[in-house]
Formats: C-alpha cells, structure tokens, sequence
C-alpha cells in the first residue's frame, strides 16, 4: 500500500519528540485497568483490563529508548545520570506519597479484615521498590504497585546495558530482541512484563531510523478497523489461554499505529477528557484500587449493579485525587528536578 495523507511523514515524526495519540492511549488504559479490578460485573471480564498494564509498559519503553537515542545524537552521549534523577522526580515521590495514603487508609478504615497487617507485612517490599515481590500468589490493597517496581527496574539496567555498553545501532535492536527471547522463555509473569519494555523499545529502535521507520509504516498502512480487530481477536484468545507475548505484541502494534496513523484516530485519543486523564493518569493509578475499596463499603461487590456504581464511585474520587497530586506532587517535584539539572542537557522527562 502507499503512503496517505494520514500518515505521519518520517521528517515530520523526527521533528517531534510528542506523541499526541498517548495521553488518550494512557487513558484508556486506565479506564481499562478500572474494570479489571471490578469482577462482580460479568462484561468486564471480557474486557481483559488487566492486558492495559502492557500498553503502558511498551509506552515507557518506546519513549525511554527514542529520547536517549535523539539525545545521543544531539550531544553524542546518554545523560545518564540526570535521566535517572528526572525519572526519579517523575515516579517516586508520587508513588510515596500512595503509600502514606494507603497506609493511613488501612489503619484508620480496615477496609477488609486483615488489610492493615497485610500492608504493614509487605511495606518493607513498597519502601525498598520492590513491589513486584511482594504478594506472591496472593493479592492485597497495593498489589498494583508492582509495575512501579518494574518499570523502575528497566530505568536502572536499559540504559546502561544499551546505551553505555553498546554502541552499534543494529547490535542494540539484536540485544534487546535476544534479551527479550530469553525473558519469553524464563516465562514468569514479571519476566514477560520486561518484554512489553522491550518491544516498545525495539519500536523506538526502529522508527528512528528510515529504513525502519518504512518498514513500520508499511505495516499500518490498513484500515483502522483492522487494529480494531487484533484487539478483539486477542481479547477473544485470552479468555482461553493467558498469552502475554501475543498481549505485548498487540500493544507495540497499536501503540506504532497510533504514532504513524495518528490522524485517523484523532477524533477518539485527542478527545479533551481523555487527554486530561491520561496525563493524570499515574496518580489515578496509584490511587484507583483504594477508591475502589471505599466504592464496595457502600455499594457491596456481590452484584453486577453494586459493580457499576462502583466504577462511577472510583472515578469520581480517582480523577480528583489525582488533579490534586498532579497539581501538589508531580508537577513541582518535576520542575524542580529540571530546574535542578537545568545546566545539562539531558532526555525530556515527559
């Protein structure tokens, strides 16, 4: 197929380091993750929210890779360190401050029999960023921090090993895809978190480069109907079997169809509300579970309706909640790391 007006063009996607399609995905997402969390209602089990988690992943993994990529060939080097203290000033303060919450909420409230025990037994895993690790088989209140815990993980070992250590273009994509064979193998559930990483960064490594970024768009160059359809078609797989490698890969694809064909899904993810969500989007995250709880104490989580408002009830706190520590958290904390780094030049924390 040939190249439409609705494509982005590779000078034009060079230009820009935004991607607009990404606030919209990351609300979504999150919407998603909301029914996945919500069972007593039967149609959200065949949303699969949980396979959300995997979007954002291959997210973090594409935008950490193209912006040390455009940053190496800015400056001719990789900023490790100040990207550390930026991705720092992005996550961590806000991800304390939803353990004081939950903390304050399992010792006040009780929200279920057990809960302050529960969180006070797994709090040395949360303080010492290793969430990831600490329920085991079981869930608890902030079992969903656990991707905070990877995604921190990957920040710490991506860059050194593909950055510092490796300076061929081709010998980074051959690494990455081998290291993400190997994780496939070892076939853990959090290993298989590390490949959406690392899918999402071979995308980066491709679309920077025009030989690469051709082949991609040669791929999307379909109706939207058809990315539609891998969704429905994966959606449709794992209510039979739990395939995380055919979850990561429908996501990478997704997330290169909303780069390169952004126009054609404009109307949907450049929508105001789901823009202001998705950049709100890791308070709302951290927080939802909680709200969540507080929605079951009044509405019950027996039944379909009790579900419903559930969900309402959640929104109507999270979205809130998560303004408030936009506005007091991520946003100073963040300036003040640039402001703090702003003799070097260094990646674009957001």
């Amino acid at each position: 197929m040939t190249r439409t007006d609705t494509e982005l063009s590779y000078p034009d996607y060079l230009a820009n380091s935004h991607r607009p399609a990404f606030d919209g995905l990351r609300a979504l997402g999150f919407l998603l993750v909301i029914t996945a969390h919500i069972p007593s209602v039967p149609f959200f089990g065949y949303l699969h929210g949980w396979s959300a988690v995997w979007m954002f992943f291959a997210m973090s993994g594409y935008l950490i890779a193209m912006l040390m990529m455009r940053e190496e060939r800015r400056i001719g080097r990789v900023a490790f360190g100040p990207f550390l203290v930026k991705r720092f000033c992005r996550i961590v303060p806000s991800y304390w401050m939803a353990i004081l919450i939950y903390w304050l909420a399992c010792f006040t409230l009780e929200l279920a029999p057990g809960d302050y025990a529960s969180f006070m037994a797994r709090l040395p895993y949360y303080l010492a960023f290793l969430p990831e690790y600490a329920d085991g088989n079981e869930f608890s209140i902030f079992t969903h921090s656990w991707t905070v815990g990877v995604e921190l993980k990957f920040y710490l070992l991506f860059p050194p090993v593909l950055f510092l250590m490796i300076r061929n273009a081709n010998w980074r994509f051959a690494v990455t895809a081998i290291i993400a064979v190997l994780l496939t193998m070892q076939g853990s559930f959090n290993a298989q978190s590390y490949c959406a990483l690392l899918y999402g960064a071979m995308l980066a490594f491709a679309l920077e480069r025009p030989q690469g970024y051709a082949f991609v768009a040669r791929l999307t160059r379909v109706p939207v109907v058809v990315p539609l359809a891998f969704i429905v078609a994966l959606f449709a797989m794992l209510r039979y079997t739990e395939q995380l490698t055919a979850v990561a890969f429908v996501a990478t694809y997704l997330m290169a169809y909303a780069i390169i064909r952004g126009a054609a899904m404009s109307r949907v993810l450049a929508w105001l509300p789901l823009v202001y969500l998705g950049q709100r989007s890791y308070g709302a995250y951290l927080l939802h579970f909680l709200a969540i709880r507080l929605g079951y104490l009044v509405f019950g989580d027996s039944t379909a309706t009790g579900g419903l408002l559930t969900a309402c009830f959640c929104l109507a706190i999270t979205v809130p909640a998560a303004e408030l520590m936009y506005r007091a958290i991520e946003l100073p904390v963040v300036d003040y790391g640039r402001r703090l780094l702003s003799g070097a030049s260094s990646v674009s924390i957001r």
